[in-house]
């Protein structure tokens, strides 16, 4: 027997869903999968990445918004270049409703000066959308004991679409920022007309710093302090994010506020992790503040990170720099 409110939930998210059919996933931490934020973070000069990644949103529900990412990227010295790929599945509703974004990612520095460099980068692949409704419940199915008598009165569907972005990033001394845009195709999902359904473009532009507070002292092991702003738009969503890491020895923690212009939504956001020269590890809390509450729903999320470095085999005597970001 399905209690009211779980009927409710059930049908809350599903309509999330197709209003915001044409909308990415997003990250509690964006750092955490660099190359999901901006193509031209692909390739890092220092060792190859294995990365995965694990978030689980809305957990009071009985249908959480689930995403899973993995990521590899490769950066070849001699010719400043760097070649990656990421693979992002978005599932809601256990499944019922899935967003796989799979791209080939490609990043050219440029060398400006000794302590100033340009990296651009672009990413191709495709996203490929499909709903199983055989895991739907809407509320016509249901009596009024709450026991299931029906159907969903439609089959699930699926669709492939090709999709591109591009990227770019700066950094001079212990400044950096970029900018970019994903989904410049605007590839149409589904519709007909003046239904139609596309991959909105989403622009993104960051700007960040990074300041050694023990610089002075010699021999004293580095303390980072580095924070960050982001801002992000994908059709009428606005939303811009306050971040703060700090890092010392092998450990590091953040502070994300994220503030949805227009919907009155502030989103907090905690990070704490670990890393070393073998690998990397990362878990974030973030809990969402809504005006008049969500339809009582509240709105936590747990995510995960956990990054293998593997060194090259091959070491070159040419000196590269490392676009600077959070560890993660």
């Amino acid at each position: 027997m399905l209690t009211s409110k779980k009927i409710h939930v059930t049908f809350l998210l599903i309509l999330t869903f197709f209003t915001s059919n044409a909308q990415d996933a997003s990250f509690s931490q964006p750092f955490s999968n660099q190359l999901y934020l901006n193509p031209a973070y692909v390739g890092h000069p220092k060792h190859q990445r294995l990365q995965f990644s694990y978030r689980n949103q809305w957990l009071v529900s009985e249908s959480p918004f689930m995403t899973y990412g993995i990521s590899y990227d490769k950066y070849f010295i001699e010719q400043n270049s760097g070649l990656g790929i990421n693979i992002v599945n978005d599932m809601q509703s256990l499944g019922a409703l899935n967003n796989l974004n799979a791209n080939l990612l490609y990043s050219y520095t440029f060398k400006i000066a000794y302590n100033f460099q340009v990296r651009g980068g672009i990413q191709a692949g495709g996203v490929f959308k499909s709903q199983n409704t055989q895991n739907l419940i809407f509320p016509d199915m249901v009596n009024e004991e709450g026991d299931i008598v029906g159907s969903p009165g439609f089959s699930g569907k699926s669709n492939f679409v090709p999709d591109f972005a591009a990227g770019i990033l700066a950094e001079w001394d212990y400044l950096y920022g970029g900018l970019s845009v994903h989904h410049l195709s605007e590839s149409k999902i589904s519709g007909n007309g003046e239904n139609n359904i596309v991959l909105s473009r989403k622009y993104t532009a960051q700007i960040g710093a990074a300041f050694n507070l023990y610089k002075r002292y010699l021999f004293r092991k580095s303390l980072i302090i580095s924070p960050n702003i982001i801002y992000q738009q994908q059709l009428d969503i606005k939303q811009i994010s306050l971040g703060l890491y700090l890092r010392h020895y092998n450990l590091e923690s953040g502070l994300w506020l994220k503030e949805r212009i227009g919907f009155r939504n502030h989103t907090l956001a905690f990070l704490l992790g670990y890393h070393n020269e073998k690998f990397s590890f990362a878990y974030s809390y973030d809990f969402s503040i809504f005006e008049n509450n969500f339809r009582g729903l509240k709105t936590s999320s747990h995510e995960v990170t956990f990054a293998m470095f593997f060194e090259y085999k091959k070491r070159s005597r040419k000196k590269t720099r490392t676009i600077n970001s959070p560890v993660f």
